[in-house]
């Protein structure tokens, strides 16, 4: 089943903003240390402003860019205290010379910051790529080599599931990724009551409402394949978590920011959209256009709820 890019994608940004810490330990465990989180900062905006008037830019640009992030982190480089940025972009399919698009991007955002930059790419299609991507952008003239450019390249699909299996008791991003790793497809059912007991335990609010979103867009099973899910997870005890989140009551609470809490009516869905529209409006990391797009809201809309949101505080 096809899903929706652009609610897709906002996830897994939402995702990455409210678990950077936990992103880093899943994929760059060794780099933890040298990183003190709590000093990020989202610079978005700036990384859209950076491109928003490049002529070279493939269709569909401006959408990758909502979903792109750019943070600015306080680390520590051989014990001295510096500042380096994060250029991170998700993708959900293969795209055409993608490493001299990363280098692309290196070089603009480098040429304005003037600070080090790491640059990941998460590929999470569904396919098992024959011919795969090159994380590598080399350029030489007269047979003298110019430049040599790297980025880590993070390819879900090709991960084995036990691998994430392993880490979702202790990390809430293992579970939630699970649905895009590597199993068999008749494990799918199976793989998504791992995935939604693995999220279980964290605590009730934003954070696993978003982890619980990504795994329902991840993993759209279908009739057959939905009552062999809740066969599982009705009659393993190893799901008891797994079956309390699915409850009615639950579920309500955790998509009804998407979808609303009945899907054939027009008043859930506005709920859902406008539930989606306050959760981004809480990252305070996109701008009031780039949360319209995505909760297709007006702007007019976004800017009542703000309103709102200033008044309960």
């Amino acid at each position: 089943m096809k899903k929706t890019g652009n609610r897709f994608d906002i996830r897994h940004k939402e995702t990455l903003t409210l678990f950077l810490r936990e992103y880093f330990e899943l994929f760059f465990p060794d780099l933890v240390d040298k990183i003190k989180f709590e000093t990020a900062r989202f610079l978005d905006e700036e990384l859209i402003a950076l491109f928003e008037n490049d002529g070279e830019k493939p269709a569909g640009e401006d959408q990758q860019r909502i979903t792109d992030a750019l943070i600015l982190l306080d680390v520590i480089l051989e014990g001295v205290d510096e500042q380096i940025l994060i250029h991170w972009e998700q993708q959900g399919k293969k795209q055409d010379a993608f490493n001299q698009r990363m280098f692309h991007c290196f070089c603009g955002i480098f040429f304005k910051f003037k600070k080090p930059v790491f640059p990941i790419a998460m590929f999470t299609d569904p396919a098992k790529w024959r011919k795969p991507v090159k994380d590598t952008y080399k350029m030489s003239l007269f047979g003298y080599p110019v430049s040599e450019f790297t980025y880590r390249l993070i390819k879900l699909k090709h991960i084995p599931a036990e691998e994430f299996e392993s880490k979702a008791a202790e990390n809430p991003l293992a579970a939630a990724y699970l649905p895009l790793t590597d199993y068999p497809k008749t494990d799918r059912p199976l793989i998504k009551a791992k995935a939604i007991e693995g999220i279980a335990r964290v605590k009730e609010g934003p954070k696993r409402s978003v982890l619980y979103s990504l795994i329902q867009e991840s993993l759209e099973l279908n009739p057959e394949e939905e009552k062999a899910f809740r066969e599982i997870i009705v009659n393993h005890p190893m799901f008891k978590e797994t079956k309390m989140l699915q409850s009615i009551e639950e579920v309500g609470r955790e998509i009804g920011r998407e979808e609303g809490i009945d899907i054939g009516r027009e008043e859930g869905i506005d709920i859902g959209k406008k539930e989606t529209a306050r959760n981004l409006l809480m990252l305070n990391i996109l701008t009031e256009e780039q949360i319209a797009q995505a909760a297709n809201l007006s702007i007019d809309e976004v800017r009542q709820l703000k309103q709102e949101k200033a008044g309960e505080q």
